[in-house]
């Protein structure tokens, strides 16, 4: 589907759509609880409807014990699912296999390979599913920071229904760390708890039981703000205000807020929410280690800014729905806009106004919201493709755009 967006600015209020982040591991953490859990409110996206499927494909509450017929989770296109499932998977109870979309099995999973065949669990990856068997079993787990902090979670969710204490050891920095805080906070909302014994060791006691909390409240979804943040502080039409965000949230991507106020942005919190104003932008460099998710939206930012700016620390990019670098770089580019891809990041040198284009939505969620916000930098209209992608995290998304006054046809 494509979705031609005209020139123009943002302006209005919104509620931010629920965290996809939290929705997964507070999904999960219901599916294993005892008792009924009220989560609310979830956003419905293709991604968590994943994750709901799988939940009840694996019954994560063990009701049956014994063997079990082969099992099927379809994770859609979602590695946060893929990724948290596969160690719950090793229950013991026969094989389980797990299928993806899209680019979805060519993510690494290397990292739980050699965590999982050295203690006898039978792992067949092919080119479209991956097949473990085998029961988890506690005890110490060394594994790298920089890959992918959805392997510290997946394993921070299964280790405490095992018998046994276990130890998680982070061999390299740990990109993300705030990711792997998201799962601890949630968790320990239904009675899970695990223990920083220095920086580069959790403890995680065995035996336990998820219990509900009763109702949990998701949190305000900091990755999906950063697209509004951008086009309020980018706009000529007037501020854009955001509710239902935590300020003192775990979730990295909140980290939006100093970075924009970095470059210039007007950034005022209220007791009606978050605001941003129109703002003159300048160019900085960022190192995205920690934040990943945020290069779409803030390269847009960096295109709308004076001078040279440049994202860092973004090689992982490279292995999402697209190769976010290159589909960035081509988007902004085919608008007029001077990006340079790096191995590991862009420079981008901005203050340049971009033009009428079509842009390859790469079906990446992320690339289309960011194209749509660049349009308020564009004497000409952007076509772009791919555009039903956002239903990945925000299904909602093009009621949202144009409730604050863009267009898109």
């Amino acid at each position: 589907m494509e979705k031609t967006v005209l020139p123009g600015s943002l302006r209005g209020t919104i509620a931010v759509i629920p965290s996809k982040s939290a929705s997964h591991r507070a999904v999960m953490l219901a599916a294993m609880a005892q008792g009924e859990t009220l989560l609310s409110p979830l956003q419905r996206s293709r991604d968590i409807e994943a994750t709901l499927a799988c939940a009840r494909a694996l019954d994560l509450r063990l009701e049956q014990s014994g063997p079990l017929p082969l099992r099927m989770l379809d994770c859609g296109e979602s590695g946060s699912t893929l990724r948290f499932f596969i160690p719950l998977a090793l229950d013991g109870r026969g094989p389980v296999r797990l299928t993806g979309h899209g680019r979805l099995m060519q993510r690494p999973l290397d990292v739980y390979e050699s965590l999982f065949r050295p203690r006898g669990v039978r792992w067949a990856l092919e080119s479209d599913s991956l097949t473990v068997e085998g029961q988890l079993q506690s005890g110490e787990y060394a594994l790298r920071g920089d890959v992918s902090s959805q392997f510290i979670t997946g394993l921070l969710l299964a280790l405490p229904r095992v018998p046994g204490d276990s130890v998680i050891r982070i061999t390299t920095a740990l990109e993300s760390r705030a990711y792997v805080d998201l799962t601890r906070r949630i968790q320990a909302a239904f009675g899970i708890r695990s223990t920083w014994q220095d920086e580069h060791t959790l403890l995680i006691p065995g035996g336990q039981q998820a219990v509900s909390p009763g109702r949990f409240t998701v949190e305000g979804d900091w990755s999906h703000a950063a697209f509004y943040l951008v086009a309020g502080a980018i706009g000529q039409a007037g501020p854009v205000t955001l509710t239902g965000l935590d300020m003192g949230s775990t979730q990295g991507d909140r980290a939006i807020v100093p970075i924009l106020r970095g470059m210039g942005a007007d950034i005022r919190e209220s007791a009606d929410g978050l605001t941003a104003f129109p703002s003159k932008l300048h160019g900085a460099t960022v190192d995205v280690g920690q934040t990943p998710d945020l290069v779409p939206a803030l390269a847009v930012a960096m295109a709308a800014a004076e001078g040279e700016s440049r994202i860092t620390g973004a090689a992982r990019l490279r292995i999402k729905e697209s190769d976010r670098l290159s589909a960035m770089r081509a988007a902004l580019c085919a608008a007029g806009a001077d990006v340079t891809e790096l191995e590991d990041g862009l420079i981008i040198r901005g203050g340049r106004p971009l033009r009428a284009a079509a842009i390859d939505g790469c079906n990446d969620h992320r690339i289309v919201m960011a194209m749509a916000v660049a349009s308020a930098l564009s004497s000409g209209p952007l076509t772009i493709s791919d555009a039903q992608a956002v239903s990945k995290s925000a299904p909602r998304f093009w009621e949202e755009f144009t409730s604050l006054g863009g267009q898109a046809q």
